[in-house]
Order: C-alpha cells, then structure tokens, then sequence
C-alpha cells in the first residue's frame, strides 16, 4: 500500500512538473517572438520598434587575444496605474537575456529567462568546455528553485547534440558550471535594474 501511495505521489509530482515545463515552454516562445520581431523591425521590416538594453564588451585578453561579449536584455513593460507625477509612467521588468561572447576561437551562448515577478524560470548555455567536446544544458525553475536538468553533448562524429542526462538535479560533474550561471541570474537582473533606472519612463 505505501509503495502504491509512493508511485502515485511520484507520478502527481511528474504531472506538476510537466506542467510547470509547458508553462515555461510557453514563456520561452513568447520571448522568442519577440526578440524575432526586433531583428526583423532592425532589418527595415514590420511596425514593431525595437526596445531593449544592450551591453557590448571589448577587449585584447593577454593568452586569448580579442574578446567580444554582447549582452542583451529584453523587458516586460507595464502602464503604472497608481502614477503620481513624481513617479515613473510605466513599469518596466526584465524578461529574456541573451549573451553571445568568446575566448580565443572558443564560443558561447546563454539565454535566461525571468517570470512577471522577476524569478528565474530557464536557462539555455550552450559551453565550449562541456565535456572537452563542447555541449549545452537546460535549467527549469520554479519558484526560484530548479527541478528538470537537460544535458546534450556535440557529437564530432554526427556534428549534432545528443542528450546525455536527464534529471531533477544538476549532476555533480557539472555543478561548477551551474554555479557560475546562478551568479549570472543575479548579476543579469541587478544589470537591468541599474540601467533601468537611468532611462526615460
């Protein structure tokens, strides 16, 4: 009977997860819609105008030579009700990030994804260290807290990535790597944030 009890509890916590999965699915291509909407309103295309707050590092690393890191972060954008005229008109609340950048002829590319109250819900890296041969990981979260790890590692022989694990977990080989993106989750919004509040509202 305990068994029983246990096999259902893990498949309503299976469902729930799928769930939460489908939810963040649905974020993820709504911000995906949008940042193809603004590539193509740059390309003279469409009526939508972009807006978005953009970083771009330059530099000559000593050991790796020219590094190019180019942040780019995307908002949710709301009317303030309650405005007073000493207060901002609108509301504005970080969304997507993506990050293109380099070391030596070795590239990278991370996206994170935030809720309407301004948690994490995913991050995509894709990281020319993984494994030696390179490989991207998908982070799910919810409330804040992650609970479906999606490992895949290039295959040179295929040229395509093939998923290596699966799990609720970050396996304790990759932790290091996990680490360094929950800095970014943090760093990114706090980014935001500063830049925010020194633009027009």
């Amino acid at each position: 009977m305990i068994l029983g009890m246990l096999l259902a509890l893990a498949g309503m916590l299976s469902v729930a997860a799928q769930d939460a999965v489908n939810v963040i699915r649905k974020h993820y291509a709504e911000a995906q819609q949008k940042v193809a909407e603004y590539d193509k309103a740059e390309k003279g295309e469409g009526d939508v105008f972009p807006q978005y707050y953009e970083v771009n590092i330059v530099q000559n690393l000593p050991g790796t030579g020219p590094h190019h890191k180019r942040v780019r972060m995307y908002y949710y954008e709301y009317d303030n009700e309650d405005w007073q005229p000493d207060e901002p008109m609108l509301t504005r609340s970080l969304q997507f990030v993506t990050v293109k950048y380099n070391y030596a002829a070795r590239e990278f590319y991370e996206e994170y994804l935030y809720d309407e109250k301004g948690q994490i819900e995913f991050v995509y890296y894709r990281d020319a260290d993984i494994d030696d041969v390179g490989g991207e990981c998908r982070l799910y979260y919810k409330n804040g807290k992650l609970f479906r790890v999606l490992v895949s590692i290039f295959n040179p022989e295929t040229e395509t990535y093939e998923q290596k694990y699966s799990g609720a977990t970050m396996p304790e080989k990759y932790e290091v790597l996990h680490e360094g993106r929950l800095y970014n989750i943090k760093k990114y919004k706090t980014l935001f944030d500063e830049l925010d509040i020194d633009t027009f509202h």
